[in-house]
């Protein structure tokens, strides 16, 4: 297989009602200096099938068990003979210009760590739109942004999994880390790595009641999550004051969340043990960030739905 400019991984575990599109989506790029890597993780339905069958974009195929869509990432990034890498999940698809879009921003700016872009959500059966993100002030590295806006997808410069490491698979409690993404984005920013921004939809991602991120209880986990990774940074040295505060809001913003969505859902003990931890970390502050923190949140999710 001659070098290509660009790796795409995608990871998928039982994807055959979706991955006939991502594949396609690939078929269908104007520009194919691509090599294509998917990671099974020993799918039971149709989707091993589904790969065979479009066996023409496809470089790499490894079927075997992991612990989760990161970890199959990590193996795949180890395959990978492109200068840039692109995940790229079996429920999503990519614009036909975005390969084609991403190296000639790589080529002008030769430079940078990473390459981010606008991503549009849409529900998998109806494609009604959901949210599209694609302005710069949304994407630009800014821990402010990594903490606080959508997480959006990437094309990384290989060597930046050589100098900050892999993406953590699994979380502190070694549970499946669903916001592995997130604390990815915050240790790139952290780290200084420098960003270019694409301002232009080349990532469709699909929702529906079957991912990941689309059961309450996993958005309830996700949000502790990030209060997970707020702690874990905030106790670092290297850490800058401009940072601190930005993690310490980071933490208030999400318990806050939770704060509000346990008692709109009448979760009242779990709500007043959300209340005595915000409380203890913010005093009299608290008052404040559990009335302001949902709102800016609600005006933050209208402005990348109001296009």
């Amino acid at each position: 297989m001659s070098h290509k400019k660009i790796s795409i991984i995608i990871p998928c575990l039982n994807a055959e009602k979706t991955i006939q599109r991502t594949l396609d989506s690939l078929k269908n790029q104007t520009c194919s200096d691509f090599e294509c890597i998917v990671m099974d993780g020993m799918s039971s339905d149709k989707t091993l099938e589904i790969i065979e069958k479009n066996s023409s974009i496809v470089d790499i195929l490894v079927s075997e068990k992991d612990d989760s869509g990161a970890d199959a990432v990590n193996k795949a990034i180890k395959l990978c003979q492109g200068n840039m890498i692109c995940f790229l999940y079996a429920d999503d698809f990519l614009s036909a210009d975005a390969v084609d879009s991403i190296i000639k921003a790589n080529e002008i700016n030769d430079d940078i760590d990473y390459i981010s872009y606008g991503m549009q959500i849409q529900d998998l059966y109806t494609e009604k739109i959901k949210l599209k993100s694609y302005k710069k002030k949304h994407l630009s590295a800014s821990l402010s942004n990594a903490c606080f806006k959508h997480v959006l997808n990437h094309a990384y410069n290989k060597k930046i999994f050589d100098e900050i490491g892999d993406l953590k698979h699994l979380y502190f409690d070694n549970n499946i880390f669903f916001s592995n993404d997130r604390e990815f984005l915050i240790r790139m920013i952290l780290s200084g790595k420098k960003n270019y921004v694409i301002e232009k939809i080349l990532y469709f991602m699909q929702s529906h009641k079957g991912s990941y991120t689309g059961s309450r209880s996993n958005i309830i986990r996700i949000r502790y999550e990030h209060i997970g990774i707020a702690d874990f940074y905030l106790n670092k040295k290297f850490i800058s004051e401009e940072h601190h505060k930005i993690l310490k809001l980071f933490k208030s913003h999400n318990l806050a969340l939770l704060f509000a969505w346990f008692v709109i859902t009448f979760s009242y003990k779990r709500a007043a043990n959300v209340f005595i931890i915000g409380f203890k970390n913010y005093k009299i502050l608290w008052f404040v960030h559990i009335i302001v923190r949902p709102i800016l949140e609600i005006f933050y999710r209208l402005s990348v739905k109001l296009f």
